[in-house]
């Protein structure tokens, strides 16, 4: 390690060469285009590359270590300042934190390719820029392949690239303590590589001692790399999710704190999906297909990398699911069509070259959620001006493979592909599907090319006539941006963060940690609703009131966006400031998707609320329901009971409900309307409570008054729910935890006589 006799400047200004184009490369390409994480993996790549073949010549000719590395390092400046240059024409609201991750992950790799160099050189290996140029790409992907192909994660540390941080669909990148323990590791292989490079070369002592303690220390991070969050395995995993419930072919792995009524829900949902899903496929797993629910996204991030995105890692060798517990009803269905079609997917992988398959007969399997089909939605979507949706067709064929898939808006990708895939089952029949699903090749398995296929599908979709209700849904899927096209991507903005932890505060009964927060978001955006509305929550919650500054704020917003929320939160500040409000909710339900009538329905019962009891169910937490909401809003108070896992009281609630009473003073299509959401809710709630007599006499017709009266898409979902009612009540011998400890009354209660609201302005008046 004697001083370099060779010229630094000129070796300086290749390397910085190098950066720079690679820097400038990326300006053009969106989300890369930025000093973030993508573009630091990339620069990482390639500064490691660049480390290793360019240092071969000056190592030979005697160069230092040292004095490469000021050389290499010291270049990484013309990447940070031309990525910073490109704020000029491309935000970056994360520069920060960008910057931040270009530090960690950078240089380790660029000291990480020195190494190498150092060890080949010394070592005397054949034709060294080739071997070092092939070894580099070799770890990069062997790495992938060791962290992603045999690990339940999302996130990989690469020695070469540093690394992916989680899911593309994430918002929020997860920077674990994982990455900092994997940056370390790679720079204590650069220093064993240097030791070994001048052990060769005739080192003392001191390269011999460097190499010892480099190598003690990477045998201990490498035995421990599943606690220092280098790797997760699933033992790993359920040490976290360390509660079982075993239902023969699925396994849930839940937080041991999850209560009991909370257990048998998801439990309930993943069999019949299982069940149902299996059945209609025609598969059925060898083993158990074990489910891991994770109870918020920051526990799912630290195991799994994975903050929001769902995770199916159908390459495994057992059959998986790793998603957040709150997601199961609205999408655990989804996520079982893929673990289901790993039965029939390519080998090795388990799934279909074609991405467009994967997502689409996912889509198109997936349980009915209450809104517009995928087929309904791609017609409305034709009709839809703008930029959105464009021509179906086209939209499929540039989707299916999986550059085109995840760089596109997911709205476009999945719907579409799930309408494509959903019209493929319908004219053709599963067993072609699945054989398409295993090749990719559309012309083997239909006998048509893709594009034929998807024109056919088109033609089809023209002769449908377009849903009136789904016009507003399509318009606004088609319309949500895809991460290459918003404006500052993996940037969560101060006051989102800040609502965000005084919504958990509030949750967890934490009164004023979440005044606290709430107050902050405020500060940092005093436009956004939810903020507003949480510190209004909290500060009614500790003995304050309403003022008239909260009320200039609601105008405020209101004037500006007047979206239902808003509008809501206006008629909140008026109602406890005593002025009239009845305007401000009717503008709120009008504001509402045709398909909201479950929405429409609450936002009347909210404004049928006293001044008085608005202001208990504002400062209640989510889990408190005072006697006084159970006898002024029984159908709020029997959703909040029903929400919090307390389905006993919720049905208790519920099955005492008074229609005539509840909807009294409604015209009669609103009286209509809302009736026909009371008997759903009524029927979720008494299936939940274990009633099924009563609430398959709620379902019973439910479904034919939804396809008549509106809205059509309820139709759907409440065939899917009479369906489970029929399920579970055909099951024999149901799991244990599916036996309810406390039998529910399994019939509706009598209507009892009640002083009738008078109408105000269209809404119960109270």
């Amino acid at each position: 390690m004697s001083p370099s006799p060779f010229s630094s400047r000129p070796h300086l200004w290749r390397v910085a060469g190098v950066y720079g184009l690679a820097a400038v490369a990326l300006w053009p390409v969106p989300v890369f285009g930025i000093l973030h994480a993508e573009a630091s993996a990339v620069l990482a790549g390639v500064g490691c590359l660049t480390a290793a073949v360019g240092a071969v010549g000056p190592f030979r000719s005697g160069a230092g270590v040292r004095a490469l590395a000021r050389v290499h390092l010291g270049a990484l400046l013309v990447p940070v300042a031309l990525l910073t240059l490109s704020l000029v024409w491309r935000p970056n609201c994360g520069y920060a934190l960008g910057l931040a991750l270009f530090l960690t992950v950078v240089p380790p790799s660029v000291l990480f390719g020195l190494g190498l160099a150092y060890a080949a050189t010394g070592l005397g290996v054949r034709m060294p820029r080739v071997t070092l140029a092939l070894a580099v790409l070799a770890i990069a992907g062997v790495g992938v392949a060791f962290d992603l192909g045999l690990h339940p994660q999302l996130f990989t540390y690469s020695h070469v690239f540093g690394g992916v941080l989680g899911p593309i669909y994430d918002e929020e990148l997860a920077v674990r303590p994982g990455l900092f323990a994997a940056k370390a590791q790679t720079v204590l292989w650069a220093l064993a590589l240097v030791a070994l490079g001048a052990w060769r070369r005739g080192g003392g002592r001191r390269e011999t001692w460097l190499g010892g303690a480099s190598l003690v220390a990477l045998g201990v991070s490498i035995l421990a790399a599943q606690p220092l969050g280098i790797v997760q395995t699933e033992r790993g995993i359920q040490r976290v999710l360390s509660e079982t419930v075993d239902l023969g072919p699925v396994v849930l792995h839940l937080d041991p704190e999850t209560p009991g009524a909370e257990r048998r829900r998801l439990a309930d949902e993943a069999l019949y999906r299982f069940e149902t899903l299996s059945e209609h496929l025609g598969v059925r797993p060898d083993v158990p297909v074990a489910v891991y629910l994770y109870p918020d996204a920051d526990t799912k991030a630290a195991l799994i990398g994975s903050r929001i995105t769902s995770v199916v890692p159908v390459w495994l060798p057992t059959p998986q699911i790793h998603m957040l517990a709150d997601e199961v009803e609205a999408s655990l269905g989804h996520e079982m069509v893929h673990v289901l079609a790993r039965e029939f997917g390519m080998p090795v992988i388990k799934a279909s070259p074609a991405v467009g398959l994967v997502e689409g007969l996912a889509v198109a399997l997936e349980p009915p959620d209450g809104l517009p089909s995928p087929a309904a939605l791609v017609t409305a979507g034709r009709a839809v001006e703008g930029d959105g949706l464009g021509d179906p067709a086209e939209a499929v064929r540039a989707t299916m493979s999986p550059g085109g898939f995840w760089t596109a808006r997911a709205g476009v990708a999945y719907t579409a592909n799930g309408a494509f895939v959903g019209w493929l089952l319908d004219r053709f029949g599963a067993a072609p599907v699945r054989e398409a699903y295993r090749t990719g090749r559309f012309d083997r398995s239909f006998g048509q090319s893709l594009a034929a296929l998807a024109t056919e599908w088109n033609r089809d979709l023209a002769r449908l006539p377009v849903d009136p209700e789904a016009v507003a849904v399509a318009q606004w899927l088609f319309s949500r941006p895809s991460l290459f096209e918003v404006r500052c991507p993996h940037h969560v903005p101060a006051d989102v963060r800040f609502a965000r932890a005084g919504a958990e505060a509030w949750e967890a009964g934490e009164v004023g940690t979440a005044r606290a927060a709430y107050e902050r978001a405020v500060m940092a955006n005093p436009f956004r609703v939810s903020a507003l509305d949480g510190a209004l929550r909290t500060r009614l919650a500790t003995g304050g009131r309403a003022t008239p500054d909260d009320f200039r704020r609601a105008e405020a917003i209101v004037d500006s966006l007047p979206d239902a929320a808003a509008l809501v939160h206006l008629g909140d500040v008026r109602r406890l400031l005593g002025r009239d409000a009845e305007a401000a909710y009717r503008a709120a339900a009008d504001s509402l998707a045709p398909v909201d009538a479950l929405g429409r329905l609450i936002l009347r019962q909210r404004a049928a609320l006293t001044r008085d009891g608005l202001r208990l169910w504002l400062a209640t937490p989510p889990d408190s329901v005072p006697d006084r909401l159970r006898v002024e809003a029984p159908v709020l108070a029997a959703l909040r009971l029903s929400a919090a896992d307390r389905p006993l009281e919720a049905w208790a609630l519920a099955r005492t409900w008074c229609p005539e009473r509840l909807l009294a003073g409604l015209d009669s299509a609103e009286a209509a309307e809302a009736g026909r959401g009371l008997r759903l809710i009524q029927g979720t709630t008494a299936y939940r409570a274990g009633a099924r007599t009563a609430s398959a006499r709620l379902y019973d017709g439910l479904d034919v008054a939804f396809a008549d009266g509106g809205p059509r898409s309820l139709a759907a979902l409440v065939r899917d729910r009479a369906r489970r009612v029929a399920w579970r009540r055909s099951l024999a011998e149901p799991p244990p935890i599916f036996v309810d400890p406390t039998p529910a009354p399994d019939a509706l209660a009598p209507c009892s006589d009640a002083r009738r609201p008078v109408r105000r302005g269209g809404l119960r008046a109270p």
